[in-house]
């Protein structure tokens, strides 16, 4: 499959963070150009954000700090303008980046995913949607990673309705966490195949028969199927024609992240101060 390759992309360089749907619920009235990267096999685009969020973009990379969220752009704009956002074609493409997820502690998520924006409406302001009504807005998901240095899940996220009006969706969604798969695969320490406390590649590619992931560390590598439900897979495969890259880092207060990392008997509270 054709690959389209951000040379550098770092979430999470620090372990501040909140829940996501909180992040949903405080209105960016203001979008801000953060700045531009180039992904190999498409060209330059722009990450975009709420004003209040504080990301950094450079050499050729961006990191999310604290409270914050982002999507990609395919040209630069001060304002959530509903036809700026980067609709990426998924489909038999190999969508791979670097990330940094060393100071994402236990009970804190840095996530990457892909969502059919825009929404029906503008929402909160920024016609954001997802598969767990976010911005009280339907919209297919597909979470490519979700995670911290202790372990990372993916998930499909399928929806009823169409054409830009869905009814409802799956909020769980079909997933596999890798410290199921593997205790082994990921963790703080030399002896797992990635070690988060270093940078590691991440890809993805997508279609009507498969959702894979793979990772790639020093020579060391895994791959996986995200959901090994075939028709789900296949339902899924039509949302691929244009989805928009989104990246947030949540967690804290309080939020039960057992889901993502209760497995691994990591503990402590996501700072978030």
């Amino acid at each position: 499959p054709d690959t389209i390759s951000p040379s550098c992309v770092t979430t999470g360089k620090m372990f501040l963070a909140v829940l996501h749907l909180l992040l949903l619920a405080v209105s960016p009235s203001l979008a801000a150009n953060k700045g531009s990267i180039n992904v190999e096999g498409y060209g330059e685009v722009w990450v975009i954000a709420p004003e209040w969020a504080n990301i950094h973009v450079g050499d050729n990379g961006f990191t999310l700090n604290g409270n914050s969220r982002m999507y990609f752009a395919a040209w630069a704009t001060d304002g959530f303008d509903a036809g700026a956002y980067w609709q990426t074609d998924l489909m038999d493409k190999r969508f791979s980046y670097s990330i940094d997820v060393s100071n994402v502690g236990c009970s804190c998520n840095a996530a990457a995913y892909f969502i059919n924006m825009p929404g029906n409406n503008a929402g909160a302001g920024d016609y954001y949607c997802d598969a767990n009504f976010g911005n009280s807005i339907w919209c297919p998901e597909y979470d490519t990673y979700e995670g911290n240095k202790y372990t990372m899940a993916g998930t499909l996220h399928t929806c009823s309705g169409g054409g830009g009006n869905w009814d409802s969706c799956d909020r769980n969604g079909c997933q596999t966490n890798v410290y199921n798969i593997d205790s082994n695969l990921m963790c703080p320490e030399d002896r797992c195949t990635i070690n988060t406390n270093k940078w590691f590649q991440l890809a993805h590619t997508q279609n009507a028969h498969s959702a894979n992931i793979w990772m790639e560390q020093d020579g060391k590598e895994y791959d996986f199927e995200i959901c090994s439900d075939g028709g789900y897979v296949s339902n899924m495969a039509s949302s691929y024609g244009g989805m928009v890259y989104s990246g947030s880092l949540w967690g804290g207060g309080g939020i039960d992240m057992g889901w993502l990392d209760g497995m691994t008997g990591c503990g402590g509270e996501c700072n978030i101060d």
